[in-house]
Parts: C-alpha cells; sequence; structure tokens
C-alpha cells in the first residue's frame, strides 16, 4: 500500500501509458466514422432531391402489414369491358313546308278545306268570296255598321216576337233563342285555329282591304277594333221595350236607340247570348294581341 504523495512506480507507469494510448486511439476513429459519414451523406445529398416521407409511427412500425386481398386484387386488375353498342339519336322530323297560297278566286274552298281538317264546322258557313265579304263585314262592323248582305253566315229563320202588356211592347224572350244555333257553333270554333288562319290569309286579307280603299291597313287592328266596338255593347235585362213603329220596332230606352247598329243587333241575341259571344271574342282578342 503507497502512501499519498509517494511517487508511482515503473510498472504502474507503463499500465497508465497503454491505457492513454487506448483510448486515444479509440476516439481518433470515432471522429474519422463521424467525417466520414458526414461527407458521404453531404455527396448523397447534392447527387439527388430529398425525398421527405412521413416517418412512421410507433404502432406502424410494430405491426406487421396485412397482405393484399387476392379477390380485391383480382377485381381490380380485371379490364374494364369495352361498350360495344353505340346509341343513335333518332333525328327531329323535319317540319313539313306550308302550302302556298291560293288565289282569291280559288281561297274560299282553301279556307273550308283547312277548317275542315282542323275538324272544324263549316256548314253555317255560306257565300262565294269568303274572305272578300268577311273583310267588307268587318270593315262595316268596326264602323258600327252590319251589312246583312256580306254576312258569311246566314241569319235566324224564326221570326221576330214581340210581348204586349199593358199598353206597352217588349222583346219576347223566347226571340232571343232563335240566335242559340249561331252562337253555340261560333263558340265551338277553335281559337288557335281561327287565329292561325287568318294570320296565314293575312296577305289575301290585305289585297282584299287594297279593292276597298285600305291598302296600308293592317289586318290585326282591323278585326280587333271590330271585336272592340261589340265588346262595349252595354248588360241590359231580359226584359227591353220596344216603341212599335210603321216600318220597324225601336227600342223605347233613347240610350239604347243611340246605340250603333251593331251593338242594337247584338241586343237582340239577348242577354245570355251575349255573354257567350263576348267571352269568345275576348278570347280572340287576347290570342290577336300576343
Amino acid at each position: 500500500m503507497r502512501d499519498f504523495g509517494q511517487d508511482p512506480s515503473p510498472a504502474a507507469t507503463t499500465s497508465t501509458h497503454k491505457g492513454k494510448l487506448i483510448i486515444s486511439v479509440i476516439v481518433l476513429l470515432a471522429i474519422a466514422i463521424a467525417v466520414v459519414f458526414y461527407l458521404a451523406k453531404q455527396q448523397e445529398s447534392a447527387q439527388k432531391p430529398e425525398i421527405k416521407q412521413p416517418a412512421p409511427t410507433a404502432q406502424e412500425s410494430k405491426e406487421p402489414q396485412p397482405e393484399p386481398d387476392p379477390k380485391e386484387s383480382t377485381e381490380l386488375d380485371e379490364p374494364i369491358p369495352e361498350i360495344s353498342e353505340t346509341v343513335e339519336l333518332e333525328p327531329e322530323p323535319e317540319a313539313e313546308p306550308e302550302q302556298p297560297l291560293p288565289e282569291m278566286a280559288e281561297s274560299t274552298s282553301a279556307v273550308l278545306d283547312e277548317l275542315k281538317a282542323a275538324e272544324q264546322n263549316v256548314e253555317p258557313i255560306t257565300g262565294q268570296q269568303l274572305i272578300r265579304d268577311t273583310v267588307v263585314f268587318v270593315d262595316n262592323l268596326r264602323q258600327g255598321l252590319v251589312i246583312r248582305e256580306k254576312a258569311v253566315i246566314a241569319g235566324p229563320t224564326a221570326a221576330f216576337r214581340v210581348l204586349e202588356q199593358n199598353g206597352k211592347i217588349y222583346i219576347d224572350p223566347r226571340s232571343y233563342d232563335r240566335y242559340n244555333p249561331m252562337v253555340d257553333w261560333f263558340v265551338s270554333l277553335d281559337t288557335e285555329v281561327l287565329v292561325s288562319l287568318f294570320e296565314r290569309y293575312q296577305p289575301l286579307v290585305k289585297q282584299a282591304l287594297g279593292e276597298i280603299g285600305y291598302p296600308d291597313q293592317d289586318p290585326n287592328e282591323m278585326l280587333l277594333e271590330a271585336i272592340n266596338v261589340l265588346l262595349e255593347t252595354p248588360s241590359v235585362g231580359t226584359v227591353i221595350e220596344l216603341n212599335d213603329d210603321s216600318v220597324m220596332y225601336r227600342y223605347a230606352d233613347p240610350t239604347l236607340e243611340a246605340l250603333p247598329a251593331a251593338q242594337k243587333q247584338m241586343l237582340r241575341t239577348g242577354p245570355d247570348n251575349i255573354r257567350r259571344i263576348k267571352l269568345k271574342l275576348e278570347a280572340i282578342q287576347e290570342a290577336l294581341t300576343q
């Protein structure tokens, strides 16, 4: 045992030098390995871009990944079958070309044929010059006049009847019934068909207007003016008093007697027929102004 402060022996000194040498060699080797590793990493980083991947979690790194299901792999690997069928779209039917308009002399039969083709009743229509007569009748109608010779439908065949009570004369309500067939036929006509034909034959209507002195008259305006005259016919009751004239009956009410002839004729059809006629005229008016 050696006391504190005594010089070490030569053997101890040799052992100590060997230990220090071994430690120095180990440290140098560690530093050399670290330098080489660092330089290799730097060179690798310069040669290719760095790809960063998320670090696996502890659970992912420990648990083995499941093997792919062979069924699922088979389904995904199967090629998608090609669609061999081709769907062809049917071409839209071409609109039939519109038939050219006939000459004025042949227009009556052409209009009647088109009305028949549209399933409209043409039996009440009379006259050989349908367009010309209609234009003359409507032109007078818009002026409040009634030209019976140019009417394109026949008038009632039953006689006009009156009632006498207490020395006064009244229209017999049974007289209104004689207009029922005419009104029934008029309101049964298809509004769209009427307006469509009127628009189609407007060149001939303009020709007829030129023949009576209105070459610049718009057919729509002429017809609308005539409709307005009839729509302005006042509503009255069933009992209408008359004055017995030596030539014809007159309305006892001076307001009614002062009405245009077209409106006075409307009054003779009776309140129910007036209502039905006005409804039809309003429908035609609306179709013309759309």
